[in-house]
């Protein structure tokens, strides 16, 4: 992992709940600014071409195969004005097929220092991501990812699949009496608006995931409802994990969310129930986010549930017995860029508040930690300087890490230069670990 590290992980989707101003991080003081597979793979939904009916082509879904014919015919592929666009031909059948993709690779060397141990490491990564979309009326679109990454992330394994070319995603949307909207197939989902308590770079325990409910979603096969109802939606999702075509409910796992919007705030209740063998606990929630003086603030609550009937009582008591929670999990933050004048500027800050009414031996009823990461873009002469720092605190457990970051952008034709330096701390060390790195950045979304 790279000492410092701008890549965004966007996923602001119409058919997700995810505020997208939320969903931006602080690689816009990259002078290239963010990856391109978040306007290509995630934010390209049915609604991305139309007014409030979400489009405003007229073909019906019949249409695509009324003038279908045996396909004994070779596919014929011809390329459009649009660059990265085709048209598929089968038959005299016609489907727009538009093919797009980003690649990032970085080397450089890092030194490290563990305890007053000293040592030394290269550092190489690649990554490259082929985005596919197909839509061929405003009622059906199909979509999918495919990625190569070096080393292997963990994603594809998770998988059973292979790193150097894998299927990270491939599903549908379908918009039915053009009103609801369904998703259906492999795909990453994301509920909520908390973002770096989402982090499993740097929080590896479930209470950091569980923020965003569907946090494995992408291990699974999913189906999405979503059905608006004025400024109100509410969201239904069903996940099977198993090989099987005929998947019992006791077998898949279920997550509903009702979001509502009134005088500009935007409440979220949301909850979720795994299947019935699964050693996970079903989860109920609550989020609030409201925009004031051109800051995002928002606040999410989060009940692991550990017994049904205690919930009752829970109810009953006037929410004063807590047994009924296996864990109770508070976050709060705010986000806020300013991108017109130079230098540009952005924050992101959050608090979480773990509970855990009967804790273990070794663990505390209350773990306290916040998150900030904040920089500085378009500095200097040239306004190709950017800086970021990042500070990531377990006040509890007095640990955590520290680490800034120098990036010059535009160094030579789709490269950058960054440089950074990062402490740990904590109990895993006697005297810490430092950690200072350099390497190039080389990027192209084509």
């Amino acid at each position: 992992m790279p000492v410092f590290s701008e890549e965004s992980d966007s996923n602001a989707d119409f058919y997700e709940t995810s505020d997208s101003s939320l969903s931006a991080d602080l690689s816009f003081l990259s002078e290239s600014g963010s990856d391109k597979s978040e306007s290509v793979s995630e934010a390209d939904s049915l609604n991305s071409e139309g007014d409030s009916s979400e489009s405003s082509e007229s073909d019906s879904f019949d249409d695509i195969f009324s003038d279908a014919e045996d396909a004994e015919k070779p596919v014929v592929t011809e390329e459009t004005e649009n660059t990265g666009t085709y048209n598929v031909s089968i038959g005299t059948v016609k489907i727009p097929l538009e093919v797009t993709g980003s690649l990032a690779a970085e080397f450089g060397f890092a030194y490290i220092n563990e305890d007053h141990s000293n040592d030394g490491s290269i550092y190489f990564d690649f990554d490259n991501s082929i985005y596919f979309t197909t839509r061929p009326d405003k009622y059906l679109a199909l979509k999918g990812t495919l990625k190569t990454e070096m080393p292997d992330s963990g994603e594809a394994s998770a998988d059973g699949q292979n790193n150097f070319l894998y299927l990270y995603e491939m599903y549908f949307d379908y918009l039915m009496f053009d009103r609801i909207y369904i998703t259906a197939g492999k795909k990453k989902i994301n509920w909520g608006n908390i973002r770096l308590f989402t982090d499993s770079d740097y929080y590896s325990d479930t209470n950091a995931l569980a923020t965003n409910i569907l946090y494995d979603s992408r291990q699974h096969i999913s189906g999405m409802i979503r059905i608006p109802f004025g400024l109100n939606t509410f969201s239904f999702v069903g996940m099977y994990k198993g090989g099987g075509t005929d998947a019992a409910s006791k077998d898949m796992s279920f997550a509903a969310n009702a979001e509502l919007v009134f005088l500009g705030t935007s409440l979220n209740l949301f909850g979720r129930r795994f299947p019935i063998d699964s050693d996970s606990l079903p989860i109920l929630g609550a989020e609030l986010k409201r925009t004031l003086f051109g800051v995002d603030f928002y606040g999410q609550e989060l009940g692991v549930i550990s017994s049904g009937t205690k919930l009752k009582d829970f109810c009953k008591t006037k929410f004063n017995d807590k047994s009924a929670f296996d864990k109770l999990i508070t976050t709060g933050g705010f986000y806020k860029v300013l991108l017109d004048g130079i230098p540009r500027f952005g924050i992101n800050a959050e608090y979480q508040l773990i509970y855990d009414p009967e804790p273990s031996d070794n663990e505390n009823f209350f773990i306290n930690r916040f998150a900030v990461n904040m920089g500085l873009g378009k500095l200097g002469k040239e306004k190709n300087i950017n800086l970021v720092f990042q500070w990531n605190h377990n006040i509890t457990e007095k640990s955590g890490i520290v680490q800034g970051g120098l990036v010059l952008s535009g160094i030579m034709p789709h490269c950058d230069w960054r440089n950074g330096g990062k402490y740990e701390y904590g109990d895993d060390y006697e005297y810490g670990k430092f950690t200072i790195g350099s390497y190039l950045h080389i990027s192209l979304n084509y």
